[in-house]
């Protein structure tokens, strides 16, 4: 697991997780506390990083609403606020664990219907090629754009 992944863990587990059952739309984190808890040391801009990625904000349901501390942003004393968003659809947001299997394959199929009504993905392709043209195509064979 990695450091980011630790962070995300920790922060799932014991900020996100009890606040959704408690039932509170918001919550506050100090990147301090998480360093300390997690027993590391000079790894807070690690700390603080993972707290701001997108990746933590999409894995967990959160969306980070601002940070307080100072102006590097690389600080124990950096407070990140968030927003708790509905858990539905969230991947291991009751669960507790990592969402696993997340990646390209699960897209497959995404496209379906919307090549169904343009009367399927090969009819489709094939009138877009119809109407295509290149930009060779528009001079003449004897000669290009520079020859006279």
């Amino acid at each position: 697991m990695t450091f980011s992944e630790e962070v995300q863990q920790y922060f799932q587990d014991n900020y996100v997780n009890p606040a959704r059952r408690r039932g509170q739309a918001e919550i506050d984190v100090k990147a301090g506390d998480i360093h300390s808890k997690l027993g590391w040391t000079r790894r807070v801009p690690l700390v603080c990083a993972a707290l701001s990625s997108r990746k933590l904000q999409r894995n967990v349901g959160v969306r980070l609403r601002g940070r307080e501390g100072p102006p590097s942003g690389q600080s124990p004393t950096v407070v990140f606020h968030y927003e708790i968003l509905s858990n539905a659809g969230v991947p291991g947001a009751n669960s507790g664990k990592h969402p696993s299997g997340i990646g390209l394959m699960d897209l497959y199929g995404i496209g379906a219907d919307a090549f169904r009504q343009l009367g399927g993905g090969e009819k489709y392709l094939r009138s877009e090629r119809q109407g295509l043209q290149f930009p060779a195509e528009e001079y003449p064979r004897t000669g290009g754009p520079d020859k006279a």
